[in-house]
């Protein structure tokens, strides 16, 4: 019995039934007054189903609300995804390419090489050739000193003694 009187207690108003019945039992009231507290009662439960019905209202206009908050992030977090894959994409393209224009390069480039390597000349010393014969001058040669003037070279060269020129032909 205690548990449906503290039920009772914790809401604020008894069930339509019992009220029903608490208003029988009261038999000094006329019809008059039974139908008005009757109506009263009415009144005050529509105005707490009403209440109810606003709170519930609120609740899912709240709800909707973040659900479409959510779904505004979700969707901006997708379209970030899409751009960044997009441009991870060109990337991978662009660098395929850069590697690709590169094997091609270094391909040609063997390939140049190759052939002259097939068309190559034996190798030549690297020394300067004899002047020719037109091109020495009878007058031996003279060194420009510090001060501008000429003198003759202490040591003999290719150019001025024809015995010691080095001839690999």
């Amino acid at each position: 019995m205690e548990g449906t009187s503290a039920a009772a207690n914790s809401s604020s108003l008894p069930p339509p039934s019992r009220r029903l019945s608490q208003i029988r039992r009261r038999k000094k009231r006329t019809r008059e007054d039974m139908f008005s507290e009757i109506m009263e009662s009415s009144c005050s439960d529509r105005a707490h189903v009403n209440e109810w019905k606003e709170t519930v209202s609120k609740y899912r206009k709240e709800v909707s609300e973040r659900e479409e908050r959510r779904d505004q992030r979700e969707e901006r977090r997708d379209q970030r995804e899409e751009r960044r894959d997009a441009r991870d994409e060109r990337w991978r393209q662009e660098d395929q390419r850069m590697k690709d224009a590169t094997l091609g390069l270094l391909r040609r480039l063997v390939e140049v090489q190759e052939r002259l390597l097939e068309n190559r000349l034996p190798l030549q010393p690297l020394f300067h050739p004899p002047p020719s014969p037109c091109s020495v001058s009878s007058s031996p040669r003279r060194v420009r000193t510090r001060g501008g003037r000429l003198r003759t070279p202490s040591h003999s060269t290719p150019v001025d003694s024809p015995s010691k020129r080095l001839s690999f032909f």
